[in-house]
């Protein structure tokens, strides 16, 4: 009998810290949503003048931050026997993340 109750307590306990928790996320998603969308209010009349002023720079700076990101990739992989010697092993790996994220973004979207 005493268990019983014990498990009710239990399950009761769990449901109220649930709830809270449940309620404090939605209480600090509504302060991100709030300060976000705040900053963008303030930062995008910035943003659109600069990129006005300067495309070329920022297509300069994002192909280079693109081709790091990939050569460095690369040159991390090609660091294992592994990989060097079988390339089919990282299309495998790349086509496997492409297929997970996309899966992922399915769910969460």
């Amino acid at each position: 009998m005493e268990n019983k109750e014990t498990n009710n307590e239990v399950k009761s306990t769990v449901s109220g810290v649930t709830k809270v928790a449940e309620e404090t996320l939605d209480d600090i998603q509504l302060v991100v949503d709030t300060a976000d969308k705040h900053f963008e209010k303030a930062v995008d009349p910035i943003r659109k003048s600069i990129l006005k002023r300067f495309p070329v720079l920022f297509l300069l700076a994002v192909t280079f931050g693109f081709t790091a990101i990939v050569t460095g990739m690369e040159q991390l992989l090609i660091q294992h026997d592994v990989l060097q010697k079988h390339p089919a092993v990282i299309l495998s790996l790349g086509i496997g993340t492409l297929v997970l994220t996309g899966t992922l973004y399915k769910k969460l979207g």
